[in-house]
C-alpha cells in the first residue's frame, strides 16, 4: 500500500470546448492537462486519466481517487434525448391536497411526452408543524403499484408534503411500493433530491428519476476508466461543490447538474488563497472564470464556496428548486467569434467552442476569435499565416478589445454586492482576452494553473451534509431547534464520508413562516467536510450499480455522445413565466364577448405577474393556482371575468381568499376542497365531485342560497388566481374587482371595512374536512383574531369566507382590478418580447415612479402576532446600461430602507453626510422587480444579492382619504412618517379591457 504523503488525487471537469484534468498532492498541483472536449466522453476521460498521469510520472496505483464534474446529465434533459430519458410515474403523499396542479402539467411539450408515464394522489403528506395530514395507506399504494405495472413504467418518484422535514412516510411509501413491485424499478423520494416547495421539488424529482438509468451507464463508463488506476476511488461533483460517492451519484445525478461553475470558484479560491486574502482587507472577492464559449462570474464567500441562487431553476423549461451557484454567464469566450461591420467590431454571442484548434485564424482557419485579439499584433504572432496578415487590422482589434471590456465590465458590475472596487480572481483557458485594467475592479489575480481551476476545484471537493426543515417550538426555542438542525446535518455529512474532525458550518438560514402565531420557522444549514481517509469502496470491487441492469433498455455507454448545447437559456434562473409561444404580443386581444372576458393562457401569464406588482411584495407566489386554472383551460372549461359596471344591483357576490403563510402555500398546494376558502358544498354535474368547506358555512351563517360571481379579498398574487378558479369550479364569473386595489396584511384593511361592513358573518375551513364559522364578532379587529387563531389551528392555511356582497355595493368597490393587473403583466410581457427594459416600460404605462436600483445587502426578519415583519437593505448599482440619471434619485453611494410587514410598507433614502429621505409609503404600492426581466418579488424572495429595481405606484384616492391613511396609512403600522404621494397630477382610474378592446375599439 502506498503511504499517505505518496497518495494523490485527480480533478476532472468536462466542458463544453475543453476536458480538464489535474494530479493533486496535498493540495498542491504536480501535473495539469488541457484536450478539446470529445463526442466520446469516456474515451475523453480515459485520455485525460492517462497524460496527467504521464505527465506526473505518478506510478497509477498511487492514485488514491479521481474526482469528476461532468455535463452528461444535465445535457440529455438540454437534449431532450429519448434513448437517455424514461418514463416516470408520481406518487403524491397529499391526501386531499394538490389534486388541482397535477404533475407534469407545465413541462414543455416534447419533455412532458418524454417523461410522463403516470401520476397518482394517496392519502399522507404532514402540516407544517409535523402532525400528519392523514397516515399512509398501504391499500391505496398497492394500487398504483398494480397501476405502474400494468403500464409498463420502471422509474417512480414519491414526492410527500413537508418530506424534507420528516422524510419517513417517503421511505415507507418507497418500502411499500417496492415490496409490491418487486425487482427491477428505481424508485427514489424528493426529500433526497430538492428544497421546500413542492411542486418544484417533485419536477426535481422526475428529472432525476427518468435520468436513473442512464446515469448508471455513464458512472459505469467513468468507473471502467477509473478501473485502470488500480483500487482507486470514484467521486462525482455536485452543484454545491460538494462530492458523492460514484454509487450516490448514479441515484441522483440531478445534483451533478450544475457542478462545473462551483468548481471553478472553488478552483480559484484555492489557487488564489483567497481565504487567507481576505485577513487582509474586506474588498468584495469575485471569480471570473473565462471559457471558450461563455464567461461565469461569481461572488466567492468568505468559506471559499461560491453564493448560492436563492431564486429557483429552470432546467430545459422545467422549474426546479435545488440549489445551483448564483453565477452571472454571459456569451464571452476565447472562441467567440468576432465581426467587422463598417466601424462597429462585435464579439459573440456566437462561439466556436471546441473547434477553436480548426477554424480561428490563429490555428490556420479562416474565423476571427476573441482570442487572437489579445495578442500584441498580428504580424508577431506564433501562429501567423495568411489569415492573420490580411485580415486581422490594428483598428480591428482595439475595437473589439473594447467590447470585450464594455461587456465584462456590465456583468461585473451586476454581479457586485459591495460598493468600492472589487478583487478579481481570473482562471479559464480563455481568461487571455481579458485585459489588466477593469473598471471596478482593485486587483486582479491570475494565479498559477488558471486554465485548469475548475479541475482543481473537482480536485479538492469536499463532501457535505444539508437540512432543510420547518420547525415549530414546543417547549423548545429556535436557537435549540437550530442547534439541533447543525447536529442531524453533522450526522448527515459523516453518513456521507465525512471526517467528523473537519467539518464546519458554511451555511446557515432562519427564516421565519409568515402569517402565523406558533412560531414556525425555516431552517437550513450545510457543513462540509474533508473525506475521511478510506471511505468509499474500490472500483475493482463488486458493485452492482456499476454493473449496468438487465431489464432497462439497452445503451452502450462507450458511445455516449457530448452534444452539448451552446443555448445557455435551456438552464437557467427562473423568472415568474417566460412567454415562449410564438404569439405577437402587438396585436393580441383579450377575448370579450358583450359583458365577459373569457380569459386564455396568455393573458393568466399576464396576470402573473401584474397580481405580483399589485401584491407588494405578500400574497405568495401564484404558481400553484396558475397551474390548475392553466389545467382547467386545456381541458376545455372557461375561465371569466365579468364587467363590473354592468352588474344587477340585487346579484349575490361572494369574497374569497386565502388565509395563511404563502410559504406553506407552496408545499401544502391547495386542492379540490378548499379553493379559495370558497368551501361551499356544491355538485357540479359535468364533473360530479363536491367542494365542501367555508363557501357551504358562510352562505348558510347569511342566510343565502346561491350566488352569482366570486371576487378575490385583495387583488395581490394567488388570492386574485384562487378567486378565477373558483368561480370556475361553480360555474360562475369572477367580478373585474377587489376588496382593496393592493395587498394588505389584515383582513379588516379593506375599502368595505373602511366603511363600516363588517367582517362576519364567516368560515374558515382547511379543505380536509375542518371548518370554524363565525356568526358575529365584537368589531372586524376580534374576527381577524378569532378567525386567524382557527387558521393556525388549521396547519398555517385556510381558505376563507367573509360576508357576502351585493350588486349595489360591488359597483362601489375598486375598479377594474383584474384589468388592471392584466395590463401591467401585458406591460412587462412586451418589453421582454421586443428586448426591451420591463421595467422603464412599466413606469411610463402606470405613471410610476423608479426609487432605486440596487443590490440586497442584508435582510431582517422577525415575526409579531402572526406577521413579518423587517426590513431589507439595499446598495446602490453603479450599471451604466440602467435607466438615465434623471429618473434614479440616488447616487453610487447610497442606500434604500425597505420597511416591510407582510407587504412593503416605506422606502427611505440614505446618503452619506444627508438626513435620511423617505421616497414613498404606504398606502402607496411599493414594489420589488427583478432587474434582468421586471419579475416581481416578494418578501419571501428578498436575498442576499438579488439585483432589483424598486417602484412606487400611487394609490387610489380611497386610500389617501383621512379615513383611508387612518387604516391603512404610515401609522397603521407605527411609522412615524407623514404621508405624501408619489408622482403628480390626478389620479388616472385604471381602465376596463371593455374600454380598451370592447366592441368598436
Amino acid at each position: 500500500m502506498p503511504s499517505k504523503l505518496a497518495s494523490y488525487v485527480i480533478g476532472i471537469d468536462v466542458g463544453g470546448t475543453n476536458t480538464d484534468s489535474v494530479i493533486l498532492q496535498n493540495e498542491s498541483v504536480l501535473a495539469w492537462h488541457k484536450t478539446a472536449t470529445t463526442s466520446d466522453i469516456q474515451q475523453g476521460v480515459e485520455t485525460a486519466i492517462a497524460a496527467v498521469v504521464k505527465k506526473a510520472a505518478t506510478p497509477p496505483c498511487h492514485v488514491d481517487c479521481v474526482k469528476i464534474g461532468t455535463t452528461q446529465f444535465v445535457n440529455a434533459v438540454l437534449e431532450q434525448d429519448a434513448s437517455k430519458l424514461d418514463k416516470v410515474a408520481v406518487v403524491r403523499l397529499c391526501g386531499p391536497y394538490s389534486r388541482g396542479s397535477p404533475p407534469f402539467l407545465d413541462f414543455p411539450p416534447r419533455l412532458r411526452a418524454l417523461m410522463e408515464g403516470h401520476f397518482g394522489y394517496v392519502d399522507g403528506g404532514y402540516q407544517v408543524d409535523g402532525t400528519p395530514i392523514s397516515p399512509l395507506n398501504p391499500h391505496q399504494l398497492r394500487e398504483q403499484a398494480s397501476i405502474i405495472k400494468i403500464k409498463g413504467i420502471t422509474s417512480v418518484v414519491v414526492v410527500g408534503i413537508y418530506s424534507p422535514s420528516n422524510p419517513s412516510q417517503e421511505d415507507e411509501a418507497r418500502s411499500i411500493l417496492a415490496a409490491e413491485l418487486g425487482p427491477g424499478y428505481d424508485i427514489s423520494c424528493s426529500s433526497a433530491i430538492g428544497r421546500l416547495g413542492f411542486l418544484e421539488r417533485e419536477n426535481a424529482g422526475i428529472l432525476n428519476a427518468s435520468l436513473r438509468r442512464f446515469a448508471r451507464h455513464v458512472i459505469a463508463g467513468f468507473s471502467y476508466a477509473v478501473r485502470k488506476l488500480g483500487k482507486c476511488k470514484l467521486y462525482i461533483t455536485l452543484n454545491d461543490g460538494t462530492l458523492s460517492k460514484a454509487s450516490t451519484a448514479a441515484e441522483y445525478p440531478v445534483r451533478c447538474f450544475s457542478s462545473g461553475p462551483t468548481n471553478s470558484a472553488r478552483g480559484a479560491a484555492l489557487l488564489a488563497r483567497v481565504e487567507s486574502a481576505y485577513d487582509s482587507d474586506d474588498s468584495e472577492v469575485l471569480v471570473v472564470d473565462v471559457g471558450g464559449t461563455t464567461t461565469d462570474i461569481c461572488a466567492l464567500l468568505k468559506t471559499g464556496y461560491p453564493r448560492q441562487s436563492s431564486a429557483f431553476v429552470k432546467i430545459a423549461g422545467v422549474r426546479t428548486n435545488f440549489t445551483i451557484p448564483d453565477v452571472h454567464s454571459i456569451a464571452l469566450g476565447g472562441g467567440s467569434i468576432c465581426r467587422v461591420d463598417c466601424d462597429r467590431t462585435s464579439v459573440g454571442p456566437d462561439s466556436v467552442g471546441s473547434r477553436l484548434g480548426r477554424d480561428s485564424i490563429s490555428f490556420g482557419g479562416n474565423t476571427l476569435t476573441a482570442s487572437l485579439l489579445s495578442l500584441s499584433n498580428a504580424t508577431d504572432l506564433v501562429f501567423s499565416n495568411k489569415f492573420t496578415d490580411n485580415l486581422v487590422r490594428p483598428s480591428t482589434k482595439s475595437a473589439g478589445l473594447r467590447e470585450i471590456s464594455r461587456a465584462l465590465e456590465e456583468a461585473i458590475d451586476l454581479v457586485k454586492t459591495k460598493q468600492g472596487d472589487a478583487k478579481v480572481i481570473l482562471v479559464g483557458g480563455g481568461s487571455i482576452i481579458i485585459g489588466d485594467r477593469i473598471a471596478g475592479v482593485g486587483k486582479i489575480i491570475r494565479p498559477k494553473y488558471l486554465e485548469v481551476a475548475n479541475a482543481v476545484g473537482a480536485a479538492i471537493g469536499k463532501v457535505s451534509g444539508t437540512v432543510d426543515k420547518t420547525v415549530v417550538p414546543r417547549g423548545t426555542t429556535i436557537d435549540q431547534e437550530l442547534e439541533d438542525a447543525k447536529t442531524l446535518a453533522i450526522e448527515r455529512c459523516i453518513a456521507a464520508g465525512g471526517n467528523k474532525r473537519t467539518i464546519e458550518l458554511v451555511e446557515v438560514e432562519t427564516v421565519p413562516v409568515s402569517y402565523v402565531t406558533n412560531g414556525a420557522t425555516r431552517l437550513f444549514v450545510r457543513v462540509v467536510g474533508d473525506l475521511v481517509e478510506g471511505y468509499e469502496e474500490h472500483q475493482g470491487s463488486s458493485q452492482p450499480h456499476l454493473n449496468g441492469d438487465a431489464y432497462r433498455k439497452p445503451t452502450d455507454f462507450l458511445s455516449l455522445r457530448n452534444g452539448i448545447p451552446n443555448d445557455n437559456s435551456l438552464m437557467s434562473k427562473g423568472s415568474s413565466y417566460d412567454i415562449v409561444e410564438h404569439v405577437d404580443l402587438r396585436s393580441y386581444r383579450p377575448r370579450i364577448e358583450g359583458d365577459l372576458w373569457y380569459l386564455s393562457e396568455l393573458d393568466l401569464r399576464f396576470l402573473q405577474d401584474g397580481t405580483g406588482v399589485l401584491g407588494v411584495g405578500s400574497c405568495g407566489e401564484p404558481y400553484p393556482v396558475y397551474l390548475a386554472c392553466l389545467l382547467a383551460l386545456r381541458n376545455g372549461g372557461d375561465i371569466v371575468i365579468r364587467r363590473q359596471d354592468t352588474l344587477p344591483d340585487n346579484a349575490v357576490v361572494l369574497v374569497g381568499g386565502f388565509m395563511g403563510s404563502p410559504s406553506v402555500y407552496l408545499e401544502r398546494i391547495p386542492g379540490l376542497n378548499e379553493y379559495v376558502t370558497f368551501c361551499y358544498q356544491y355538485v357540479i354535474d359535468a364533473d360530479h365531485f363536491r367542494v365542501t368547506d367555508a363557501m357551504q358555512a358562510a352562505m348558510k351563517a347569511s342566510g343565502i342560497s346561491t350566488f352569482d360571481a366570486v371576487i378575490p379579498n385583495e387583488i395581490g398574487g394567488m388570492n386574485a388566481f384562487e378567486a378565477l378558479l373558483a368561480a370556475h369550479r361553480f360555474n360562475k364569473t369572477t367580478l373585474d374587482t377587489d376588496l382593496v386595489a393592493r395587498a394588505y396584511p389584515k383582513v379588516w384593511q379593506t375599502v368595505r371595512c373602511l366603511h363600516g361592513i363588517p367582517i362576519t358573518p364567516a368560515a374558515v375551513a382547511d379543505g380536509n374536512g375542518q371548518q370554524e364559522i363565525f356568526q358575529t364578532s365584537h368589531d372586524n379587529f376580534e374576527a381577524e383574531d378569532l378567525m386567524r387563531g382557527a387558521c393556525t389551528e388549521f396547519g398555517s392555511l385556510s381558505g376563507m369566507c367573509i360576508n357576502p356582497i351585493h350588486g349595489i355595493e360591488a359597483k362601489t368597490l375598486p375598479r377594474n382590478s383584474f384589468s388592471h393587473a392584466w395590463s401591467i403583466g401585458r406591460s412587462i410581457a412586451l418589453s421582454r418580447s421586443q428586448k426591451l427594459d420591463p421595467i422603464s416600460a412599466l413606469l411610463k404605462s402606470e405613471r410610476g415612479i423608479l426609487l432605486f436600483t440596487g443590490k440586497i445587502i442584508s435582510v431582517t426578519r422577525n415575526i409579531g402576532s402572526g406577521f413579518t415583519r423587517g426590513s431589507v437593505l439595499l446598495s446602490s448599482l453603479t450599471d451604466t446600461s440602467s435607466s438615465p440619471s434623471k429618473t434614479r434619485p440616488h447616487t453610487s453611494t447610497s442606500s434604500l430602507l425597505v420597511d416591510f410587514e407582510n407587504e412593503n410598507l416605506s422606502a427611505t433614502l440614505r446618503a452619506p453626510g444627508q438626513a435620511d429621505k423617505t421616497l414613498a409609503v404606504c398606502p402607496d404600492l411599493i414594489t420589488f422587480l427583478d432587474k434582468a426581466n421586471g419579475a416581481p418579488l416578494g418578501i419571501s424572495d428578498y436575498k442576499y444579492g438579488l439585483r432589483v429595481s424598486v417602484i412606487a405606484l400611487r394609490a387610489p384616492p380611497i386610500w389617501t382619504s383621512e379615513e383611508g391613511l387612518e387604516m391603512g396609512g404610515p401609522k397603521a403600522f407605527g411609522l412615524d412618517v407623514v404621508y405624501k404621494g408619489v408622482g403628480s397630477g390626478e389620479y388616472e382610474a385604471p381602465k376596463s379591457v371593455w374600454e380598451m378592446f370592447g366592441e368598436g375599439k
